[in-house]
């Protein structure tokens, strides 16, 4: 696959086990070390690859190839009819790695992303150099760790995909309110990058039905007697804000992967990748730390 960038990514399908074709975006950067592993990016609950921008922007000019994933029930992917897993929609990931022949990756992973990315590193460790999660848990079961409002601001969330207001800044204004902490919402302008990220992932919504599936998967994740067996780097990210899912969901995750690192962000939201941006210097180093011995022998490089 030949060199892109940022501003002309290379959007094509890969087609999962089941017959689903599934959407991405890969990006390399003009100057590339060939050593880094590109980092895979999976997005969370009924939105699409195109929140991540100011994220590829960042890995870009760091160095780092980029791959972006719609999952399957939002942006340009299918919506298959019959419920799936967030153990499918990992293999969905695997299918766009395989398209594009491409082996090891960081994965990063936040919300819903972030319960695929950590099937993913369960499932493929061999394909998983380090793992970074953000705003999000080992699974809905345990309810103590999801309290009664942050399930009502799913739900409404739910609702109003079905029917969202008619007028694009409206609907990016009510995106914010829901997702991000109320500082960061009141202060978001039309031609932040935050605004513009948002108001690109929402030229595509999603479907009632799209975001239904999802949500399925998410209450049927459950990964707690399992996280102990993750042994690749784990950086976990969590705003003490959060109002859709709690801080102690986050914290009780890192302490159930052996090693992991738990980041917290002092009065920050769910949408951790758009509000704090100086967490990308701490994920950046992350990645960096002892790249050479984690990508040794393996070819990393977008074709």
């Amino acid at each position: 696959m030949s060199a892109t960038t940022s501003q002309n990514p290379a959007g094509s399908y890969a087609v999962a086990s089941d017959g689903t074709r599934i959407y991405f975006e890969a990006f390399s950067p003009r100057e590339r070390a060939e050593a880094r592993a590109p980092v895979l990016l999976v997005m969370g609950l009924g939105a699409n690859g195109r929140l991540w921008a100011p994220v590829v922007k960042r890995l870009l000019a760091a160095g780092y190839g980029v791959i972006a994933v719609d999952n399957r029930g939002c942006g340009h992917s299918e919506t298959p009819l019959r419920p799936w897993t967030t153990r499918t929609m990992a293999t969905d990931a695997v299918a766009v790695l395989d398209e594009l022949g491409v082996g090891r990756v960081h994965v990063w992973g936040g919300s819903l992303g972030g319960m695929i990315a950590q099937e993913f590193a369960l499932d493929f460790p061999e394909r998983t150099a380090k793992l970074v999660l953000g705003c999000t848990t080992g699974g809905l079961p345990r309810l103590d760790l999801m309290p009664r409002a942050g399930l009502l601001r799913i739900l409404e969330a739910a609702f109003r995909s079905l029917r969202p207001a008619t007028d694009p800044d409206q609907r990016v204004r009510d995106w914010l309110r829901r997702v991000t902490a109320g500082d960061f919402a009141a202060q978001c302008r039309p031609g932040d990058d935050t605004w513009a990220a948002v108001a690109g992932m929402l030229e595509v919504p999603t479907s009632g039905r799209g975001f239904a599936l999802q949500l399925l998967a998410c209450a049927r994740h459950s990964s707690w007697s399992r996280l102990p067996g993750l042994a690749m780097p784990v950086q976990v990210h969590h705003g003490t804000a959060d109002p859709l899912m709690p801080f102690a969901a986050g914290r009780e995750l890192a302490r159930r992967i052996p090693g992991a690192e738990f980041v917290a962000y002092e009065g920050a939201g769910h949408a951790l990748f758009l509000e704090r941006p100086e967490g990308g210097e701490t994920i950046l180093a992350f990645l960096a730390e002892h790249e050479a011995q984690s990508s040794r022998g393996v070819d990393f490089a977008l074709r």
